[in-house]
């Protein structure tokens, strides 16, 4: 929409697939009910809402500052407005390993994960990235049947499937190449 042009059909046709896969992982394949609880759905979509927003809004501060301090000024703003929660609940005892740990889960793990995800808007289309970005239900499932021995089934392989189906459509080319609006 923000750049005014009509997705490629093989966009739309990925985007129908990823979220099909994504919903038979939310599902377990039982389509009368979710196999996560409805309040992690709602935060669930939430946050797919937040990030979709996310991926295409920045565009234009990262040309004109670049990805570094447009990421952090947002980090800053994010922790000064949960500063009340943090002054409101109690202080967990931390063992050395703990900080380090918290350390390196702030600065590896969302720092520069987050920087390195939206700086690629810059080098690739936003429509892209969004749904690279739809490999993380997948790699969380992944996660969780191989480090908590969750249950995997035939449905959640059909999902991961097409989540995987979905991400490599967004790779073939385009018979009209995508024309940016600065060209």
């Amino acid at each position: 929409m923000r750049s005014k042009m009509w997705p490629r059909r093989i966009d739309a046709i990925s985007i129908v697939v990823a979220v099909v896969g994504t919903f038979i992982l939310a599902t377990g394949g039982r389509f009368d009910q979710l196999a996560l609880s409805p309040l992690a759905c709602f935060w669930g979509l939430i946050a797919a809402f937040s990030e979709a927003i996310n991926t295409v809004l920045p565009g234009k501060l990262f040309k004109k500052y670049g990805p570094i301090p447009v990421i952090g000024a947002a980090m800053l703003v994010a922790g000064i407005a949960f500063l009340p929660i943090y002054f409101t609940q109690p202080m967990p005892k931390l063992a050395p390993v703990d900080v380090w740990v918290i350390v390196y889960i702030i600065i590896g793990g969302t720092l520069l994960a987050y920087t390195m995800y939206l700086s690629s808007v810059q080098y690739i289309e936003p429509s892209t990235v969004g749904m690279l970005g739809a490999l993380e239900p997948l790699i969380a499932t992944i996660l969780s049947v191989s480090l908590l021995h969750a249950d995997f089934g035939p449905m959640d392989m059909l999902g991961g499937f097409l989540i995987i189906v979905a991400t490599f459509m967004q790779l073939m080319p385009s018979r009209n190449p995508i024309k940016k609006n600065d060209e």
